[in-house]
């Protein structure tokens, strides 16, 4: 008796202890709703593993809206000769959203009409490109392409959360966890469903899918930047054409277009 009380007893043992050793999966899935919704249409991959890890992050957060929103990331289209890369494009009733995602770490302090921000990381600073006047020709960009009005769109710059946002901006300039919120905050409409779908279709037509549009992308960047130098050294603003003007700003001295403030281009001297 005392022998199948002590097999009992192992067998139980071993039966809990096999299972305690199976690796757990999760097979937790998304609803029906959110798989009706993600209508995500993405292109290319990013250059540069901290790029790839802040799309992805961005990707993610997206992946959570509702079935109201069409989302198209790593967007390559043309515009006036020259390629233009854009994150991540929202699509909905309540506006197209138009995002720029930077993967950072530190400080970051800038304005909105500062040529170039600033990133401080253990006592060191360094200097990039303004995002939001990066934004500001990707929103130009997709109006020239869509033909709608200006004041549909949204530009959100999104840093990944390792960063410290001191930034004195009008625009949105906003962490991660704050997106979605911050997508979901407008619910006004501004275009009619069918706009929408014009929109979703005639931004699907205008995508560049060549297999080497990074390269062709880099190589536009490179003929846009020299065409901007030239203009700059004539005197003439790269942005609207208007004439420049040496100012004096709280900096120092600047080159300003002179259709400022419907221009807001500025340069450094």
């Amino acid at each position: 008796m005392e022998i199948y009380i002590i097999l009992g007893i192992l067998v139980i043992v071993f039966v809990l202890f096999a299972a305690g050793g199976k690796k757990r999966t999760s097979t937790k899935k998304k609803g029906k709703a959110a798989e009706q919704y993600y209508k995500t249409v993405t292109y290319g991959k990013k250059s540069g593993l901290k790029g790839m890890q802040g799309e992805d992050i961005i990707q993610e957060k997206l992946s959570e809206l509702s079935q109201n929103y069409t989302v198209f990331n790593d967007v390559y289209v043309k515009v006036n000769g020259h390629s233009v890369q854009i994150d991540h494009v929202i699509i909905s009733v309540y506006g197209i959203f138009v995002i720029e995602t930077k993967n950072y770490t530190g400080s970051i302090y800038g304005t909105d009409d500062a040529e170039y921000w600033s990133k401080y990381i253990h006592g060191n600073e360094y200097k990039f490109r303004n995002p939001l006047k990066q934004n500001y020709y990707h929103v130009k960009s997709l109006q020239d392409i869509l033909c709608l009005p200006g004041k549909v769109f949204i530009p959100i710059v999104v840093f990944t959360d390792n960063v410290d946002i001191r930034c004195e901006t009008r625009e949105f300039v906003i962490y991660v966890n704050q997106l979605k919120s911050t997508v979901c905050g407008f619910r006004n409409p501004v275009l009619s469903p069918a706009m929408v779908n014009y929109a979703v279709n005639k931004l699907n037509t205008s995508l560049i899918l060549d297999k080497d549009r990074e390269k062709k992308h880099a190589d536009s960047i490179n003929q846009y930047i020299t065409e901007k130098n030239n203009l700059i050294n004539q005197g003439i603003c790269p942005r609207c054409k208007s004439k420049l003007i040496e100012r004096n700003g709280r900096y120092g001295r600047f080159l300003g277009c002179s259709n400022y403030p419907q221009c807001t281009f500025t340069k450094e001297l």
